[in-house]
């Protein structure tokens, strides 16, 4: 067979140069290879002629990173135009069905009794609340559309621009249920019910070898065998398992080990950093499979929180890698922090994805917070003197109301530094882009530069926020925190830095992107205005907020608000009351959909930082007019009557999650989300089959 033009790369510089020597003396393949361009410019990479069979051989070789025909030789393969490549210009549209579907900005069959609940029928397949219609446009589309009623479905195929490619996406939370629909390909099963509707892009599975039907893998039990394949791969018999829906995963105590034991793991890892794992930690217990409900973890909101992230039909990013981590639930890895310790590692070590020839970007979806009640004798806003109050039948109004309507009056405050406080500096640190749930204390959180930045409440009439100045410590679930009422909690001000300008200006920078929640209620019946919904976090220390009241959301179970989809239920499942639906609210639910979101807009900008998308949401996310956005005057002193109004932004900005314009700093491989490769093109073994598209 005649000889082509191959282009091949090694991980390193010595075995690139162990690759060159064996190819030009005909030790890797019967013949000498002709080198026909060394590429000075690049370490380990260089042009060979080869025919088919021999780049097979070459490409099978653990050295060699990957192998394909030359690009610039065979423009007739690698035929991206310029409309295809350049940057300048916005990610196209496509339609998510091909079908109209229900969209629901209130979901009207929410008033189900248990024992009584509402059934799907045929023409609600797909159907969903409002995170995916009105997170395409600026302007809310129940008032584009003239429909009075919120309570009146749109019939409509939403629009996508992505669905999370070549993302890995994190949903830390209580535990999963993976067993339900929402994460089940359904090109695998047979439903009862029919075929289920699935967007037309969608691609199924997930990044591990057997060609399961399951779409999420855990991060603490599956990761390791995305990080570190071969290690796994040298004693299948002792280290792997077939899970219940055809993927290839670790055993449970051997995935434990691996985070716990640096020598039980490849020596390229042996100093990634090791976490002890609770034996606690199981499949069964976080996540259940088609047969059982976890039996460990709650998972109730954790399962509703990962299908408003990547649900096939609640979820924006329902092709990214599903990921999970069971970081606060019962049967957690042993802490929060641990948590954060197993994210970071995880995203520092796993592989390179060989489309782009750099690591996915993770996105991490955190729907909890630190937060309690608070005992004090004086309360300063605006001043360095308190104001005595005796108690909560005294409070002034800028505190009176915080918790009140969803957080059985609790309320965050800044933590001091502590060994959680760094484990989580150190995550985002790494690159991972932390999405976070503001909370549900009507709390009003500003940034630095705002008067009421320094509010806080103590025991002393002259006590400054922090101990060192004579603050007063409060307590937060065992760890410190200061009385502020008008800052950031945890892990709202996670990896929080101070710095200086090149003026001498401080400078305050948080990296977790903050997400507050939007009613499903419109600010006057028939209106179509916009409001927050009254327990959400406000103030200008909100970056987004985003559907959440009442979102329909998958869930474990059976609950009062609960709906039987018409896709409830498939050949091998086997659990009791199949699988269903229920209103989800909270800020909760405004975080999971912003992470979904956000991970549209990443995956077309893979080097972006939390910067660079707050730089995006700032400058290209349009402010809500104030028609269309309910909003009113803020409270300037702390005994106003506006702090009343818990629908007020008080200060912050009505900035709605929506598609608007971004660049493209990565262009994507390919005219659409499933990928067909033409000609002969080798990779790596393992990589091609492992990772796939994903």
């Amino acid at each position: 067979m005649s000889e082509k033009y191959y282009t091949l790369s090694t991980t390193n510089t010595e075995t690139f140069n162990e690759v060159y020597n064996e190819l030009t003396t005909g030790v890797l393949v019967s013949r000498n290879v002709v080198c026909e361009d060394i590429m000075n410019h690049s370490p380990t990479r260089a042009e060979f002629l080869l025919t088919d069979e021999e780049a097979t051989v070459v490409g099978d070789d653990d050295r060699v990173s990957f192998i394909n025909l030359t690009p610039a030789r065979y423009p007739d393969i690698y035929n991206a135009t310029e409309d295809d490549l350049r940057m300048d210009v916005q990610a196209n549209d496509y339609n998510r069905y091909g079908q109209a579907v229900k969209n629901w900005q209130y979901w009207a069959n929410n008033g189900a009794i248990l024992g009584s609940f509402t059934e799907d029928t045929a023409a609600d397949q797909g159907r969903a609340s409002a995170q995916l219609l009105r997170c395409k446009n600026k302007i809310h589309p129940w008032y584009i559309d003239n429909i009075g009623q919120q309570t009146s479905p749109i019939i409509r195929d939403p629009v996508q621009q992505g669905a999370g490619e070549h993302i890995d996406v994190i949903c830390a939370d209580n535990g999963t249920w993976i067993g339900h629909v929402e994460f089940i390909n359904p090109n695998r099963v047979t439903f009862d019910a029919g075929a289920a509707l699935s967007p037309q892009d969608y691609t199924g599975g997930n990044v591990l070898p057997g060609d399961g039907y399951c779409d999420v893998l855990d991060v603490v039990l599956d990761g390791p065998y995305y990080i570190d394949p071969e290690w796994f791969d040298a004693d299948p018999g002792n280290r792997l398992e077939t899970r219940w829906d055809g993927t290839i995963v670790p055993v449970e105590s051997v995935a434990r080990t691996w985070w716990g034991n640096s020598a039980q793991r490849s020596a390229k890892f042996a100093s990634a950093g090791t976490v002890t794992i609770s034996s606690a930690y199981t499949r069964n217990g976080v996540h259940g499979s088609n047969s059982t409900y976890p039996t460990t973890a709650t998972a109730t909101h954790g399962t509703q929180c990962a299908s408003l992230i990547y649900g096939r039909n609640h979820g924006w990013a329902y092709n990214c890698n599903k990921w999970h981590l069971n970081l606060y639930g019962n049967g957690n890895a042993g802490s929060v922090e641990r948590g954060f310790d197993i994210q970071k590692i995880f995203h520092q070590s796993k592989p390179v994805n060989p489309l782009y020839g750099t690591k996915n970007p993770t996105i991490s979806s955190n729907s909890w917070g630190y937060r309690a009640s608070k005992s004090s004798s004086f309360y300063y806003f605006q001043s360095a003197t308190g104001t005595a109050y005796s108690g909560s039948g005294d409070e002034p109004e800028f505190i009176r109301y915080m918790g009140a309507d969803g957080d059985s009056g609790r309320w965050k405050s800044e933590f001091y530094d502590n060994s959680l406080t760094q484990a989580g500096a150190e995550l985002v640190n790494s690159g991972v882009i932390f999405v976070v749930a503001a909370g549900n204390s009507g709390q009003t959180q500003v940034n630095p530069d705002d008067p009421n930045y320094d509010n806080h409440v103590s025991d002393g009439a002259s006590d400054g926020v922090y101990s060192t100045g004579g603050g007063q410590i409060f307590s937060s679930f065992g760890y410190s925190v200061t009385g502020t009422t008008n800052r950031r909690g945890f892990p709202q001000h996670i990896g929080k830095t101070e710095g200086e300008t090149s003026q001498g200006n401080t400078t305050v920078k948080f990296p977790a992107i903050n997400i507050g929640a939007l009613d499903d209620a419109f600010a006057t019946v028939g209106s179509g205005q916009e409001r927050k919904v009254d327990y959400s976090d406000m103030g200008n220390a909100i970056d987004l907020y985003a559907p959440a009241d009442g979102t329909l959301a998958a869930t474990v179970g059976l609950y009062g608000t609960d709906v039987a989809r018409f896709d409830d239920s498939y050949s091998t499942l086997s659990t009791t009351y199949d699988c269903r639906d229920t209103r989800f609210s909270g800020t909760s639910a405004a975080c999971p959909v912003a992470a979904g979101f956000l991970a549209t807009v990443v995956q077309y900008n893979r080097g972006w930082t939390y910067e660079n998308i707050r730089n995006w949401i700032e400058n290209n996310v349009e402010v809500q007019d104030s028609s269309d956005f309910y909003d009113n005057t803020r409270g300037t002193t702390a005994e106003g009557t506006e702090w009343a109004d818990r629908n007020r932004l008080q200060g912050g900005v009505a900035r709605v999650a929506y598609l608007a314009s971004y660049p493209v700093t990565t262009p994507y491989p390919g005219a659409a989300p499933q990928r067909v490769i033409s000609g002969p093109l080798n990779l790596r073994g393992n990589l091609s089959i492992r990772f796939g598209n994903r």
